[in-house]
């Protein structure tokens, strides 16, 4: 029965956590951010939410909304979101991101919106708190991306999937996801080499803009 409850507790349905609106879950997710020291968040499909430029974010929670929660509360959600990203500019905060190169690829918006969203992340890589590596397509990958996750001070990790959030707390299953995100860490490129890899995909995407 307690290891049922645990896990009735770990895993949310996305519906049943957007029944008032998504705001409420970008909410809980600010509060694991304010109260971590150490983030660490790798994602192999999307910019990092904490990463996004209004445009970006709107195209993204827009679509979940829609096809997932079907509760239409783009307009707070956005508005959590973007004041979530104050937690970047604080002291004694510590963030590392690691993306993959398809990241900067994939699209999901107007071209317009992701050179936006590019050049964000060009400025972002020389802010003080956050360390952003790219692991580039001819990295040899050293464990399956098979899907994005947060771990907060080595004590909880946040994962989302389809249709769900999980979070896990069990000192094992945090430790094997700190080990996974290190393994992909180290292949990644960082400072002036991921800035390549951006500027790259800026020169990329504006050949293709009207």
């Amino acid at each position: 029965m307690a290891s049922l409850h645990s896990l009735e507790g770990q895993y949310v349905e996305f519906r049943r956590l957007f029944r008032a609106g998504q705001r409420a879950a970008q909410e809980s997710i600010a509060e694991s951010e304010a109260a971590a020291t150490s983030t660490l968040n790798f994602e192999s499909v999307l910019v990092p939410g904490l990463l996004q430029t209004q445009e970006y974010a709107r195209a993204m929670l827009g679509e979940r909304l829609e096809d997932i929660a079907g509760v239409d509360d783009v307009d707070d959600t956005l508005a959590v979101r973007m004041q979530r990203q104050q937690v970047l500019y604080r002291r004694g905060k510590r963030f590392h991101f690691v993306v993959t190169e398809a990241v900067l690829r994939y699209r999901f918006s107007s071209r317009e919106v992701m050179a936006g969203q590019l050049d964000r992340l060009v400025a972002l890589t020389t802010l003080p708190t956050i360390r952003f590596g790219i692991i580039p397509f001819d990295a040899q990958l050293p464990v399956f991306p098979l899907h994005g996750f947060f771990i907060y001070d080595q004590q909880a990790v946040h994962v989302e999937n389809f249709t769900a959030a999980l979070r896990l707390t069990q000192p094992a299953e945090v430790e094997a996801y700190a080990k996974i995100f290190g393994r992909l860490a180290a292949v990644g490129q960082y400072g002036a080499e991921a800035r390549a890899l951006l500027t790259r995909a800026l020169a990329d995407l504006a050949t293709t803009m009207p």
